[in-house]
């Protein structure tokens, strides 16, 4: 079996004071993790991978002096393998195509809040369990459980989660059935089906890829700007 130690050892690379202090205080109070320490930017990053280790790296893409990604980038090329947790006020496409490229668990969006944060931490620690049951050769189930982490199969949400301003439950159920159903929709195609704008499709499909319920692509077209699609998680 894989060995995988406990607890996990976050470093936090975030240079609003502020924000850091939050994370700092949310992964303290979750059983399973550690705060291994705290930077300011992408420079202090590397320098704290001189002398330290952490397993996992929550860390702000647009920070001073260098860049999160910039930083990530230089880490991977020294053969660091720390996961890492990106956050950013950004919003395009090509900065989360980036992040998954340089390995990134997850992906935030600001401002979010902390039960979403919390639930990033959640997910990665599961990961990091799952791993203990991963043995140095395994088989095709177990790869297959083991990349379906941090994904949740599309259906109702929690009882108990809070949609945002404005949401319907029971326009996100059929939201939500539409794209377990059919095929790829875009926002216009879905709003036509349930008799709602474009705009109030949209924003019901990227709450979905937000919680990684749907996901997205793009398809290119002759001419004009390409059509954005959305999948139920883990349907093709």
């Amino acid at each position: 079996m894989v060995d995988v130690q406990l607890p996990v050892r976050v470093l936090i690379a975030e240079d609003d004071p502020m924000v850091c202090s939050l994370h700092v205080q949310a992964v303290r109070q979750l059983t399973g993790f550690t705060v291994a320490g705290t930077v300011g930017d992408g420079y202090e990053l590397l320098e704290f991978f001189q002398r330290n280790s952490a397993d996992l790296i929550v860390m702000d893409i647009f920070m001073p002096r260098l860049s999160g990604l910039e930083a990530l980038k230089r880490l991977r090329s020294r053969g660091n393998t720390s996961d890492v947790i990106l956050v950013s006020a950004g919003k395009k496409t090509d900065l989360v195509s980036r992040a998954r490229t340089l390995g990134a668990f997850d992906y935030m969006i600001k401002p979010y809040s902390l039960q979403r944060f919390r639930a990033s931490l959640e997910n990665y620690l599961e990961h990091r369990m799952r791993l203990r049951g991963v043995r140095e050769e395994t088989t095709q189930e177990e790869v297959d459980a083991f990349f379906e982490i941090g994904h949740r199969p599309l259906g109702q949400p929690e009882d108990n989660e809070t949609l945002p301003k404005g949401f319907q439950k029971e326009t996100l159920a059929l939201v939500m059935g539409i794209l377990g159903e059919s095929g790829s929709p875009t926002a216009l195609e879905l709003g036509e089906k349930l008799s709602i704008s474009r705009s109030t499709a949209r924003r019901y499909l990227e709450y979905l890829a937000e919680k990684r319920l749907a996901e997205i692509s793009f398809e290119y077209r002759t001419s004009g700007r390409p059509l954005k699609r959305y999948t139920a998680m883990g349907k093709k």
